[in-house]
């Protein structure tokens, strides 16, 4: 299988050489008259008795190159796993085998901006889908973004469901279906979390403390009321006791406003008491909770949570190298060389190479330098470095790159030149 790339007019093309004598002519057919959703536009061309298999590919770009810059988070893991296996599903209909798809990542394509997927299938092709889809799925592994941890876990899923003998595609679209409809419901419950200000851990631990505490709180409260009484009757009858053996009862008449006022000033004496008591002994709060993950986690989940210990150590250890960190990088700064793309068009600035490889384009979050305009396409080139030569690839632009009045073709890389005019679009540039 021979596989070059071409520009015709304002469209892109792979264009894939078949050797294979075997192949069936109704696949041909199949794929030149009908329209199947997923599948990549396919053209065929014989010239000298070849046949040239073309495949449009025109703002569309390989799965390997996104993720050269970019890690795949949940919702594009997502968006790929169903993509293919709801591209399989359709193949039947049209007698088609999902053995002839190609599923190497520089042959996956991608719509950049929804992570829309394309597939190339060759007439004649004969793999074993479920190894090559295999193969795929190790390689993402390499490619998540492993701060996602839904991301994660989902994609070592899918790579050991893969890896079963005699497993379908089918079982990998449950298996993400099931962890997506798991991440939905705890969305959910997240957000009933943050409505309400509590979180489970903490509804449950607010019930336990309410079922247990309260009846020790009422029991206190309750002695706290009844504490100031006793006492004021304690004080009014040893008041009325000492009156009563030295004036008798003639004198509990006489001076009735002294016992009265020694039984109100207890009931005072009483609720200070009772106060100042209880904010000498509040309540202990009540450890806190183990909010570990459940044991019954696989390894392979629960190893991707860092422990607080080990957040810790990283902390310190950054803190300490991050003052020769900063003189490292004072001192790399003085050497760098530093190339622009000088503007030649009104509006838009320069572009300063300060890193390669470097993307531009109007892709935000994909590109380096975001080229707003209609015409420049979403990823439209990429400046690579070799030792000290600048290189500039077209990647699969609608509108295409020029360089000094040559337009390259489809991935098409060449050298620049201090000096080299570079048209991206119709924005205009000088290589200094």
């Amino acid at each position: 299988m021979i596989v070059t790339y071409r520009r015709e007019m304002k469209h892109n093309y792979l264009i894939i050489e078949q050797d294979n004598a075997q192949m069936q002519r109704y696949e041909e057919n199949m794929l030149k008259e009908n329209k199947i959703s997923g599948l990549l536009k396919f053209q065929l061309k014989q010239i000298d008795n070849r046949k040239y298999f073309y495949y449009e590919i025109t703002s569309k770009q390989p799965l390997s190159r996104i993720l050269e810059f970019h890690s795949i988070n949940k919702q594009e893991l997502i968006n790929l796993s169903t993509g293919i296996a709801q591209i399989l599903n359709r193949l039947p209909a049209y007698l088609l085998k999902e053995d002839q798809i190609l599923l190497q990542p520089e042959y996956i394509y991608i719509e950049p901006e929804q992570f829309f997927v394309s597939l190339c299938l060759i007439p004649g092709r004969d793999r074993k889908f479920s190894a090559e889809m295999s193969e795929l799925l190790r390689y993402l592994l390499g490619k998540i973004n492993h701060q996602d941890k839904e991301c994660v876990v989902m994609a070592y899923a899918l790579y050991q469901e893969s890896v079963k003998d005699n497993y379908g595609m089918d079982a990998l679209a449950e298996l993400v279906s099931l962890h997506n409809d798991k991440l939905e419901a705890r969305q959910e419950e997240e957000e009933c979390e943050t409505q309400s200000g509590f979180t489970n851990t903490e509804k449950v631990e607010i019930q336990v403390i309410e079922e247990f505490s309260s009846p020790a709180q009422n029991k206190t409260t309750g002695f706290g009321l009844w504490k100031p009484l006793i006492i004021s009757s304690v004080v009014v009858t040893g008041f009325s006791a000492v009156l009563w053996s030295v004036a008798g009862y003639k004198g509990i008449l006489r001076y009735w406003y002294l016992v009265m006022a020694a039984g109100v000033l207890s009931v005072l004496f009483g609720f200070k008491l009772t106060g100042r008591n209880q904010c000498q002994h509040p309540v202990e709060d009540s450890p806190p909770k183990d909010r570990s993950y459940d044991s019954e986690q696989e390894e392979w989940q629960t190893a991707f949570y860092e422990s607080k210990e080990e957040s810790s150590v990283l902390l310190k250890s950054t803190a300490g190298e991050e003052s020769l960190q900063t003189v490292l990088l004072t001192n790399s700064q003085k050497d760098m060389q530093v190339r622009v793309f000088k503007s030649a068009s009104t509006g838009i600035g320069d572009i300063i190479i300060t890193y390669t490889p470097y993307l531009i384009g109007k892709q935000e979050g994909l590109v380096d330098y975001v080229l707003n305009g209609e015409a420049i396409s979403r990823i439209h080139v990429k400046i690579e470095k070799e030792e000290n030569d600048y290189f500039i690839s077209d990647l699969n632009s609608t509108n295409g790159t020029y360089v000094n009045g040559r337009l390259l073709e489809t991935n098409e890389t060449v050298l620049l030149n201090t000096g080299d005019e570079i048209f991206i679009a119709n924005f205009a540039f000088i290589f200094t």
